[in-house]
């Protein structure tokens, strides 16, 4: 498998076995006809390394993590209906079942797959802050956590508030953490911290952890933007597609913004629907993404295919920064016809 993350070991993917008495885990194996083996029993712990499986009668095994395609499990009914309120877009209310379900359940690496879930809540409303805290703790259990994309960094040009301001500068301290110095420096990066916090990022683009070396890369990226020639910006799109797939939402927003910048409107619109497509549970993002791809099309004359777009971007991201604009701009076209 070339994504970080298991095809669909979310916790929505296995709400049809709750009442089940042992784990099956699916390993990826291309001689299979399925193209994955079954094991079953009791899941000892999962890691971003590994998965260890304890077979009946006691025999255990261990998976690399990048081999694992699917977990079903039993969960408890708060987290059950935890994912019930998180996919129909109760956020504040999936969040307060996912704590209680994260203070219940005895398996470690079932508390660290609802913290990941908790930290989508906090981005879906809005609280940076908080999901960075959930992150950090997320990390602080497993270094090498398979979770790694929901890590809450800013993308979009924007003056954090003040409280933001203030849990980035600290996160920028724990230098002995790097994930923590490349959340803290991403939320700088509009600040006038900006210079500390683009020479964190260029030092972390040599990180021995992957994912902190490509998205501090990406990181760096916004400060070139606007100076970036076009075989730079080219560069850009194919180092992104060398990155594991979970992590180029926020690079292919970048993306996008380098070739607005150049006017390449068609290509800029391409690298965010590729944001809003392949990448919805970054709301705020998608949405965002949805709002820019709109924009630029009408750039090319083809509001007729923008208006689509801001119509998903309303219906599907209300209440997100980008949503109030998207009305606007609909407002706008339905009145000049």
């Amino acid at each position: 498998m070339d994504r970080m993350l298991p095809a669909v070991v979310g916790l929505a993917a296995c709400l049809g076995v709750t009442g089940a008495a042992q784990d099956t885990v699916h390993i990826a194996n291309p001689k299979s006809a399925h193209g994955y083996a079954q094991w079953k029993g009791r899941v000892q712990d999962y890691t971003g390394r590994a998965l260890e499986i304890e077979l009946p009668g006691g025999l255990k095994r261990s998976f690399p993590a990048d081999q694992v395609v699917r977990i079903e499990t039993q969960y408890t009914p708060r987290q059950v209906e935890a994912e019930k309120r998180f996919a129909e877009g109760e956020y504040a209310s999936a969040l307060a079942l996912y704590r209680e379900a994260r203070n219940t359940d005895p398996r470690r690496w079932v508390r660290r797959q609802i913290t990941a879930q908790m930290v989508w809540c906090h981005q879906a409303l809005e609280q940076p802050e908080l999901a960075g805290e959930e992150f950090l703790l997320l990390l602080l259990d497993d270094p090498t956590t398979p979770y790694f994309a929901c890590i809450p960094l800013a993308w979009v040009p924007s003056q954090p508030s003040l409280a933001l301001e203030r849990a980035a500068g600290e996160w920028m301290r724990r230098g002995e953490m790097p994930a923590a110095v490349l959340l803290g420096a991403s939320h700088l990066m509009s600040t006038g911290a900006r210079p500390k916090a683009l020479d964190a990022l260029s030092r972390l683009t040599t990180d021995t952890d992957p994912p902190v070396r490509f998205l501090a890369l990406a990181q760096t990226w916004r400060a070139a933007v606007v100076t970036a020639g076009p075989e730079q910006v080219d560069s850009w799109g194919e180092t992104i597609e060398r990155m594991p797939e979970p992590l180029r939402a926020g690079p292919y927003y970048v993306l996008g913004l380098a070739r607005a910048q150049k006017q390449q409107w068609g290509e800029a619109a391409l690298a965010w629907l590729r944001t809003a497509i392949l990448f919805p549970e970054h709301r705020a993002l998608a949405a965002r993404s949805l709002l820019d791809a709109g924009q630029s099309l009408e750039r090319l004359g083809r509001s007729q295919q923008a208006i689509p777009l801001y119509r998903e971007l309303v219906e599907t991201y209300p209440k997100t920064p980008a949503d109030v604009e998207a009305r606007r701009r609909l407002e706008e076209m339905m009145n000049d016809e």
